[in-house]
């Protein structure tokens, strides 16, 4: 009998299944069989984990201007097979942001398609384009684990100022809580750590590579160690109408969307 766990401080799933002893040559297949479920169940509920990652400089957005990304994370150990078994589990969330002012702007972040955040980053040394060196704090607030947790972050960010730079270092420190918002969700200890990165190309058009390290205590003792390295990738200017419009069918002789231009009607 296996038990399977999915990271998330709410989302423990059992999975059972009854299998004779493996022999050698069966070995392989029946680990690739027990770790199916937890990648079918990934699919399905985004696997609810913490939003680790950050993937934004120091550098509001200026009033009108809106940008687009997707973060791919990897969370180490999310998901538990056996009490000497874990495997890692991604996660996959969405982000945009409009500037507000000359130093501030918003974000809504979709968090594995099981929750929303609503962020607001605030330029504390200037304008949002004064030069050199900037620092901004970060505040969001929303839900995660499918509405069963209320979130909250607070993040303070370091980085260069975007004009004229296509290679844009961050880092900082952030600090999480979740707190249950139902009788049936477990509570969870504050989340705080470090991360760093770097930007290649520009917010309307780049990657970004991060790596955090977070003290975070499994509410469900998921983890051996409370110490997560968290690596993670994101995609910005890739926006989710982007994202899926080659899986929309299109009419025959119809032309692809101009997507600089937004439309989504042909021409």
């Amino acid at each position: 009998m296996m038990t399977v766990s999915v990271c998330g401080p709410t989302l423990l799933v059992p999975v059972s299944f009854m299998s004779p002893r493996p022999t050698p040559r069966s070995h392989c297949l029946l680990r690739t069989a027990r770790a199916l479920p937890l990648f079918l169940l990934a699919a399905l509920t985004g696997t609810a984990c913490t939003p680790y990652a950050v993937h934004t400089t120091a550098q509001p957005l200026l009033r009108g201007e809106t940008s687009s990304g997707t973060i791919f994370t990897v969370v180490p150990a999310g998901a538990k097979i056996d009490d000497s078994t874990s495997h890692a589990m991604p996660s996959l969330d969405w982000e945009r942001r409009s500037g507000l002012d000359d130093r501030s702007d918003v974000g809504l972040r979709i968090n594995s398609a099981s929750g929303a955040i609503v962020t607001y980053k605030r330029r504390l040394d200037g304008p949002t384009n004064k030069g050199g060196v900037g620092t901004a704090l970060l505040v969001g607030a929303g839900f995660v684990n499918l509405g069963m947790h209320a979130h909250g972050e607070v993040t303070l960010i370091t980085s260069a100022t975007d004009s004229g730079r296509t290679v844009i270092p961050y880092a900082g420190v952030r600090a999480i809580q979740i707190v249950p918002l139902s009788t049936d969700a477990v509570s969870d200890k504050p989340t705080i750590g470090v991360f760093g990165g770097t930007r290649f190309g520009s917010r309307e058009g780049g990657v970004s590579v991060e790596l955090g390290v977070f003290y975070d205590r499994s509410a469900l003792g998921l983890r051996r160690n409370d110490l997560v390295v968290v690596p993670s990738v994101a995609f910005h200017g890739l926006s989710f109408k982007r994202l899926f419009a080659d899986a929309i069918p299109r009419a025959p002789g119809a032309r692809p969307c101009a997507f600089a231009s937004g439309c989504l009607r042909n021409r």
